[in-house]
């Protein structure tokens, strides 16, 4: 398989890791298994993307599994904006 690279806002390039979108989830309040799931989900879909579209992937596979966990994801988004 391919390394698959995700590029920074900064331009700069790291590697894909599926276990940090799992955290994001989970600490948005989705399930294990849901963080999972969405996690491979968006694997399957990554060749090599902005970061930015790695959030907007989650986010959309995460709506439809868990309104509230989403919500609670935009909602930590608007708190971190307001902090910059």
């Amino acid at each position: 398989m391919t390394e698959l690279k995700i590029i920074k806002k900064d331009g700069s390039e790291v590697e894909f890791d599926k276990k940090k979108i799992i955290e994001a989830c989970k600490s948005a309040g989705a399930s294990e298994e849901t963080a999972k799931v969405i996690a491979d989900e968006v694997s399957e879909e990554l060749p090599k993307i902005h970061s930015s579209k790695v959030r907007e992937l989650v986010l959309k596979k995460l709506e439809k599994r868990d309104q509230e966990a989403a919500k609670a994801w935009l909602q930590f988004d608007i708190r971190e904006k307001g902090k910059e």
